[in-house]
């Protein structure tokens, strides 16, 4: 019987994304963050936020959204049921990797 290999999902898996995808599926399903509030809890600069948050929102793990809030413009972040989904495969298969053992 052949197992089938762990894959980890490599949008997620890079420093950045995982930092960010963690940060948006440790809140409820209906929530979401200001681009402001993910650039200054993970001191990124607006440049490297943006590739990433793109990477992710092509991906569909993110949706992404422009509102103006007292004339002034402002982006929302949040994870999307398949970015969850992703997400947990993600987790799961990690958990996995790091209990392996070599078969004796």
């Amino acid at each position: 019987m052949t197992q089938e290999p762990l894959v980890l999902d490599e949008i997620i898996h890079q420093p950045v994304r995982l930092r960010i995808m963690t940060m948006l599926v440790s809140i409820p399903e209906s929530d979401r963050v200001t681009y402001g509030f993910v650039q200054k809890s993970l001191d990124l600069t607006g440049g490297n936020l943006t590739t990433h948050i793109r990477k992710l929102e092509n991906a569909d793990y993110l949706n992404v959204t422009k509102e103006f809030h007292n004339q002034k413009p402002r982006t929302w972040i949040q994870a999307t049921v398949a970015g969850r989904q992703a997400f947990a495969k993600y987790f799961t298969n990690l958990q996995k990797v790091l209990s392996w053992h070599p078969e004796s």
